[in-house]
């Protein structure tokens, strides 16, 4: 790991430790504290200290335990937010935001991906992903940074326009008393000076109807797994066929929902599927590869063009029992 991104990982677990420490004493007003936050918390420590190995096993001690419950999908982040290289904590972020988009931390991983992209230079998709958080996450502590951190990226793409659009709405949400801020707005500001930011209609033809929607709707896996070619088979399998690995696009609480993402994904003539684990959410996956390489191929060809997917295994995996008429 570079000197670069271990201070990156660094700089997440710092923002991971305030913002827990914000929703700790938020609960604890409230009556709800959970117990687990406690285990995390020392977890972090741990890791602070320099015993990385026994704060991860922590860590691995509670995510084994939740398993098929509401709780794994938040220790699965704190997983990656305490994970010891840049490769491990990205695998698990790209979990929680494909597999568990409505989950507590599903905008924290968001946010932690976006950062790893930018110390590799990676700018198209960490302006991805500080979009989405923006979007997802209106209200969070954390949007005025994000708006800078996007701002930035913007304007290091040549996007002046929309960059100067993000820095003055993020200044114009500032408070009188955030300095600090502000002046880290004007400082990548300072090239905004005469750029027009007033949106330009599309020319030719009218915006799609679903263009608009959130990441949480599933959108950003159709348009990744529309641009993936060839499409794969969509025969049946379980944990003892050969085509043991697939790649997931979107996950759902609702059938209809997951429904929706497939008509449209069939309609352009990808072949994908609806299956459940033990039991929901609705998993949309596509393709069935033989080994984990090639899995891992298919994923980098879809976040290449700015899709969160990630390799998994068809262990487990069952279709959805056809509806009686």
């Amino acid at each position: 790991m570079t000197q670069r991104l271990a201070i990156v990982l660094c700089t997440a677990l710092a923002v991971v430790t305030a913002r827990q420490a914000s929703a700790q004493r938020t609960d604890s007003v409230a009556g709800r504290v959970d117990p687990r936050d406690s285990l995390f918390v020392r977890a972090r420590q741990l890791v602070l200290e320099g015993n990385g190995d026994a704060g991860r096993k922590i860590v691995d001690s509670v995510l084994a335990a939740s398993i098929d419950t509401p709780a794994y999908p938040d220790a699965l982040y704190w997983r990656a937010a305490l994970a010891p290289t840049a490769a491990d904590a990205e695998r698990d972020y790209r979990r929680v935001i494909v597999e568990y988009p409505f989950s507590f931390h599903a905008g924290d991983a968001l946010l932690a991906l976006a950062q790893l992209e930018m110390a590799r230079g990676e700018r198209g998709s960490a302006i991805d992903h500080l979009q989405r958080f923006l979007l997802q996450r209106p209200s969070d502590p954390d949007r005025i940074r994000a708006g800078i951190w996007l701002g930035r990226m913007l304007l290091e793409s040549n996007q002046l326009a929309k960059g100067c659009a993000v820095l003055l709405r993020t200044r114009a949400s500032l408070g009188s008393d955030a300095v600090e801020m502000r002046n880290q707005v004007d400082y990548q500001a300072a090239r905004c000076a005469g750029v027009d930011t007033t949106p330009r209609p599309a020319r030719g033809h009218a915006p799609r109807p679903d263009s608009a929607r959130s990441a949480t709707s599933g959108q950003a896996g159709e348009r990744g797994a529309a641009a993936a070619a060839p499409a794969p088979r969509a025969s049946g399998t379980n944990a003892t066929s050969p085509n043991r690995y697939t790649v997931q696009v979107a996950a759902y609480e609702t059938k209809e929902a997951a429904d929706s993402l497939l008509a449209r994904l069939t309609a352009r003539g990808i072949s994908a599927r609806i299956v459940l684990g033990p039991k929901p959410p609705f998993r949309v996956r596509v393709g069935r590869y033989a080994t984990e390489a090639e899995a891992a191929a298919a994923a980098r060809d879809l976040q290449a063009k700015g899709i969160d997917v990630f390799v998994t295994t068809t262990d487990n995996e069952r279709p959805l029992a056809p509806e009686r008429k």
